[in-house]
């Protein structure tokens, strides 16, 4: 029997022209502008080869038109269908209402009506508990000629309600529309599916239409997510066919396409558990349950029919959560190769402290509970991707290319289903985390072929190995008795050098040092000094240990400058502080000749030049010594041009440079001085 129609009393109204299309400056903002697609001519040729060194070539080949077809036909249907999903068609006939009339309505414990208030939809039940009665949201508006007009010819009106979250009654002008769900019992499964009601022409009026929605649901403190809570989106009211299309994309996008990706999320999770238990890889066993976990929890999500209570059906929402970041992070862990005891246990443990917390919170501060362990749980999920990611790129690339796509088709995932809902997105990221979790199982799939692969190949490639290595001995011990001949003269050589500089320096040495100290001539002592000094540069040249830079670098300035002070040139010795700090080190061989080099150069500033300054300066690079020595003096005559390798001994110091694989050259002009530059590998 139809109820009466609701008494209209002292409520005040909204009316339609007051609140229609442009929405008041609390509502959410505009529409994404549409994303730009990138230019097919701008891919530079090389985007293939990229691709390939990062799917390591085989997965391309796999997805070959020529050889895919069918897949290829399947691409196309998918794009055609998410095209027609992201459409939204022209909304030019509708009325959005976007004001209402709010009131508590009469219960048996409180038989009055509560007092009316003005508010702005969409309205979120975000009060306390207390005040969880019945709400009744009023409307009015009128209906527009050209749309009475186009009603009448070209079919039925509709009112459409995005999200009406909650048992709820529909009237309008006092007779019942619709009814979803008991007022007196609402449940949380009453909340993802748009409502679409026709509007008939015979309930119609040209002018002051009253729209009546009377909402019973839970409140936001009693519920585990903030989608099961009471809601109330703007009204819209237009064309039927027009608003069965909007009921159409959205009920497939927020219901239809989460169940789908659940189920093959559970059916991932079983595959994963069956591969688990073949391959005895623990990190699939947890991945399995996590994703089974997972399936579960969207079912519940998307509004599940379970004999439970409505606290059991939240503490039952709630306690899943734990459980599956608890097997997520443990996933990762195996799967990276970590296994630490302490964190395992403490990440385990939460699996049994939300859920009592719960229990002790229900039924109305479940949300309490639910949201910082919400934040935590996916804090802790964030930390281990990363740790993995980090360990990953380190250690196996191929791993971080599973996970690191995975994580990317979430990324997208996440921006589609933003793109694809102007208004707010029921659920956001489930839908992307289903995804990345199948995404993620065909990545380890592949990576768990391609280790096989490897394997067998492996083991072929080690047969043959085997065999080359049979003719290969043959060769090796040749080899090695040739280098063994080649190392026993060289120990012997070393062993006669050190002989030799030890003679040297056991007898000349010292018959040159008792003429330095007894001699009368100083002419006489002089010439065994030198001599001295010469049989000990020689010396040094024999035992063959290597020179650091800096303490060459410190004898040579010492020596020059005192030579060059008793002949009474200036010096500029120019040496940059990280060479006189170098580490590197110069053969035995290479600092006599060096020394040797310079001594005579020296002589040549003194005796012949007879300059008044001179400037030594060294640099190294990557492998090369220079050093390069400059003088103020008259230069090499003009009759000695072209050939200066025929006096003050520039033959000898470019011969000491050719055996140690550098260069002497040498630059000289009358009136212009002489510059000698000494290149030597390191």
């Amino acid at each position: 029997m139809t109820p009466p129609p609701v008494p209209a009393a002292d409520v005040p109204t909204i009316h339609a022209s007051q609140a229609t299309d442009t929405p008041p400056e609390s509502a959410a903002p505009g529409a994404l502008p549409e994303p730009v697609m990138p230019d097919a001519g701008a891919v530079r040729p090389s985007l293939r080869q990229r691709i390939e060194r990062l799917t390591g070539g085989s997965l391309l080949a796999a997805l070959h038109p020529a050889r895919w077809g069918l897949l290829v036909l399947a691409l196309i249907v998918a794009g055609l269908w998410l095209v027609e999903l992201g459409s939204r068609g022209s909304q030019d006939d509708m009325t959005v209402i976007r004001s209402a009339t709010l009131m508590a309505m009469p219960t048996p414990e409180r038989p009055q009506a509560g007092a009316p208030r003005l508010i702005t939809l969409p309205h979120a039940w975000d009060h306390s508990p207390r005040l969880s009665a019945p709400l009744g949201y009023r409307v009015r508006f009128d209906l527009p000629t050209r749309r009475a007009s186009a009603a009448g010819a070209a079919g039925l009106a509709g009112l459409y309600i995005e999200r009406l979250c909650g048992a709820h009654e529909i009237r309008l002008n006092g007779w019942r529309l619709a009814v979803r769900g008991r007022l007196d019992a609402p449940r949380p499964n009453e909340c993802l599916d748009p409502v679409l009601v026709a509007l008939p022409p015979a309930m119609l009026r040209q002018a002051d239409n009253q729209l009546d929605i009377i909402l019973a649901a839970q409140v936001r403190s009693q519920v585990a997510v903030s989608e099961h809570a009471g809601y109330l989106s703007p009204v819209r009211i237009g064309p039927m066919h027009q608003l069965e299309g909007m009921q159409r994309r959205l009920q497939t996008l927020h219901t239809g396409v989460t169940q789908a990706l659940a189920m093959l999320v559970g059916a991932v999770g079983t595959a994963a558990l069956l591969l688990a238990a073949l391959s005895r890889l623990p990190y699939l066993g947890y991945f399995g349950a996590a994703c089974l976990g997972w399936a579960m929890l969207c079912a519940l999500l998307t509004g599940a029919h379970l004999p439970l209570s409505v606290p059991a059906y939240e503490w039952l929402t709630g306690a899943l959560m734990p459980p599956i970041a608890v097997a997520a992070i443990l996933s990762l862990m195996r799967y990276s190769g970590i296994q630490v005891r302490w964190i395992e246990l403490s990440v385990a443990l939460q699996s049994i402290v939300v859920p009592l917390s719960l229990l002790i919170a229900a039924p109305d501060r479940i949300s309490t509970i639910t949201q910082p362990w919400m934040v935590i749980l996916s804090l802790e999920v964030l930390v281990a991707l990363g740790v993995f990611l980090h360990r990953a790129w380190m250690r196996s690339p191929a791993d971080f290319r599973v996970v690191g796509f995975a994580l990317g088709m979430t990324l997208v995932g996440a921006a589609f289903e933003r793109m694809m809902v102007a208004d707010e997105i029921l659920l956001p990221g489930v839908r992307a985390i289903s995804i990345g979790a199948v995404v993620m199982f065909a990545g380890m799939v592949l990576r768990m072929l391609q280790q096989m692969q490897a394997a067998v190949g492996a083991a072929e490639a080690g047969r043959l190995a085997a065999e080359r290595r049979v003719e290969e001995i043959t060769s090796d011990m040749e080899r090695n008795y040739s280098h063994m001949a080649e190392m026993r003269v060289e120990q012997v050589t070393a062993k006669e050098r050190k002989r030799i500089a030890a003679d040297l320096h056991d007898d000349l040495g010292a018959k040159l040092l008792t003429i330095v100290h007894t001699s009368e001539s100083e002419r006489i002592a002089t010439l065994a000094r030198e001599a001295l000094e010469e049989m000990r540069l020689s010396v040094r040249g024999l035992t063959g240990r290597a020179v650091q830079l800096g303490d060459a670098i410190g004898d040579w300035r010492s020596e020059v400058m005192m030579r060059l002070s008793q002949g009474g040139v200036e010096l500029n010795w120019n040496t940059p502080d990280d060479l006189l700090m170098s580490e590197r080190a110069m053969s035995a061989r290479a600092y006599v000749q060096t020394t040797r080099i310079l001594r005579e150069a020296v002589s040549n500033v003194l005796k012949h030049s007879g300059a008044t300054h001179c400037e030594i300066s060294m640099r190294m690079d990557i492998n090369d010594f220079e050093l390069t020595i400059s003088d103020n003096g008259r230069g090499i005559p003009m009759e000695l041009d072209g050939k200066l390798d025929r006096g003050h001994g520039m033959s000898t110091m470019k011969g000491r440079a050719k055996q140690l694989q550098g260069q002497c050259l040498v630059e000289s002009g009358p009136g212009y001085g002489t510059t000698i530059r000494l290149t030597l590998p390191l």
